[in-house]
């Protein structure tokens, strides 16, 4: 345990080094994030002030689902989109460049196609799933939880592969589960390592907040409250931009052969070993 605990440190303190010499590419989860709770905003506004979710009635009408799955694919392509210049600002910050944020912007809109597309399938992909799983038993739940994790890790490096290699999406696909077949182990371990490292962190926010309660001062509450959410964005924000980093340096590792000079050897190659 503490030898996973040392990785997962490792890992995180590289790639937070690679990181710190870009701090402007963080602007890119979290244009993400407030771009995609405009977007719910703007779809839940509507369908809650509909006749039919006072009613009750929501699911009845075609229109839900119509809304909803055009909710998912812009969603999706929000995410992908804001990805994929983050990606190619680290690509070239591993290759000795000095990008900006503008380089990402443009790259991503230079592949808004592909990118689009990309969206499409994920979104397809992720709307069966959950229907399967909502008309399903806890097998059924268990089921379509593993498909999509495994089809998660076999697109994991679909992004990269679609911006720096000019092929198809579906020729992303196919290479994308060729590349983590090579480095399946790296993948989910850098993946559970840099994930672990940030739930940790996340819990040592709830201490302050169990610690407020015992003051029994509301103002206390709600201004610990707000310092706590406010910590966890920061890590969710920080936390995104490592596990891009990290997917983009596994990357240029699987389709090389090389490990990034930003990183140690053992942090990726042996990222398996116990």
């Amino acid at each position: 345990m503490v030898g996973v605990f040392s990785r997962s440190f490792k890992l995180v303190k590289e790639s937070f080094a690679v990181l710190k010499k870009d701090k402007e590419i963080m602007w890119f989860p979290v244009i993400s994030v407030i771009v995609t709770v405009l977007l719910f905003v703007s779809f839940i506004t509507p369908i809650y002030f509909s006749a039919d979710i006072r009613l009750g009635d929501l699911t009845s009408n075609y229109l839900y689902y119509v809304m909803f799955f055009a909710y998912y694919l812009l969603s999706y392509f929000i995410i992908i989109f804001f990805n994929t210049g983050l990606i190619t600002c680290v690509h070239i910050r591993l290759h000795g460049g000095d990008p900006t944020l503008s380089d990402g912007l443009k790259n991503a809109a230079k592949h808004v196609k592909k990118i689009f597309i990309w969206a499409l399938i994920s979104a397809t992909i992720g709307i069966i799933l959950r229907a399967i799983a909502n008309k399903s038993g806890t097998l059924g739940k268990i089921v379509t939880g593993i498909i999509g994790m495994v089809w998660s890790l076999l697109t994991f490096f679909v992004i990269p592969v679609m911006i720096f290699e000019n092929v198809s999406v579906f020729q992303s696909i196919k290479r994308s589960g060729h590349l983590f077949k090579k480095t399946w182990g790296e993948n989910v371990v850098g993946r559970f390592s840099i994930g672990i490292f940030f739930v940790i962190l996340s819990l040592i926010g709830i201490i302050p907040l169990v610690l407020s309660l015992f003051t029994m001062s509301l103002t206390m509450i709600i201004l610990v409250l707000a310092s706590v959410i406010t910590y966890w964005v920061i890590l969710g924000v920080i936390s995104s931009s490592l596990s891009v980093i990290f997917t983009t340096a596994l990357y240029d590792y699987a389709n090389t052969g090389k490990v990034p000079s930003a990183y140690s050897p053992e942090v990726i190659k042996n990222a398996f070993k116990k």
